[in-house]
């Protein structure tokens, strides 16, 4: 732990667990995801709704082949029901509830509706929050995978050029799931693996405190620059959360960590 102009610094030493946040906006099929990786049907509530199923962010976790793997759901984006204080609160739960840092941000997007503004507003939401070194542990994932009848997910992302320009954002990573095929543990497997990959490729560390204080100095001058109203409503709210990674860690008394990165592609 290293202390310094009031804020601490971790590296990862804990190669045993994996913390995962999902975003995505409402319908995007967050919450059967992330049963799906847990293994779990009734870990996070699932309905077809037009309204956030999932209100708060909401922590899971369960033990798979001697890891611990920590899944993290939140309310769906552009929830146009939710008041911009609702949005700061819960942009800090879910920063509290992730220390001492993600492994991976899991950006959901369904198969069964077209690409279209909310998604690439969703790239946005992530850069506005938690900055670009955020898309260095940021994985699209596909849900409803079933539908795609036999055609390959490369295939699919290869017809929208806008899709593509989301995915080169995220490194070029992304994964399918079929939600309604949990049995088959495979693709989770799998999506673990490439987790495992983007970790070992970031020197065993996750997203920081320290990338996160510096997103919030950006979002800080932005916000001075522009007015506090010009930043929008996401924006705001990640800024009034800011330190609170720092502080929850320190209180936890996390010092080094070396933990299994998350990799998605």
């Amino acid at each position: 732990m290293k202390h310094g102009n009031g804020y601490l610094f971790y590296t990862c030493l804990v190669t045993d667990t994996k913390i995962l946040i999902l975003v995505g906006k409402t319908g995007s099929g967050k919450s059967a995801s992330g049963n799906t990786i847990l293994g779990d049907s009734n870990a996070f509530k699932e309905d077809m709704s037009p309204e956030s199923v999932t209100v708060g962010c909401v922590k899971k976790e369960v033990d798979r082949d001697g890891a611990k793997v920590v899944v993290i759901d939140t309310p769906g984006l552009f929830d146009t029901t939710k008041t911009q204080y609702d949005v700061k609160r819960k942009i800090e739960e879910c920063v509290e509830q992730s220390v001492p840092g993600p492994h991976g941000f899991l950006l959901v997007i369904s198969l069964k509706s077209r690409f279209a503004q909310e998604e690439r507003s969703s790239i946005k939401w992530i850069r506005d929050n938690f900055g670009e070194d955020a898309f260095t542990y940021t994985l699209v994932l596909f849900t409803h995978g079933d539908l795609l009848k036999g055609k390959s997910v490369r295939d699919y992302v290869k017809e929208s050029k806008e899709l593509q320009r989301v995915i080169n954002q995220c490194g070029g990573r992304y994964h399918t799931l079929s939600n309604t095929q949990r049995v088959n543990q495979t693709q989770v497997d799998t999506l673990l693996s490439k987790i495992e990959d983007t970790v070992e490729f970031k020197g065993g560390e996750h997203y920081s405190n320290d990338m996160y204080k510096v997103a919030q100095k950006k979002l800080e001058r932005d916000r001075e620059f522009f007015g506090l109203t010009s930043v929008g409503l996401f924006g705001a709210g990640a800024y009034l959360s800011s330190y609170v990674l720092m502080g929850i860690g320190g209180a936890l008394g996390y010092s080094q960590f070396n933990c299994s990165v998350v990799m998605f592609s």
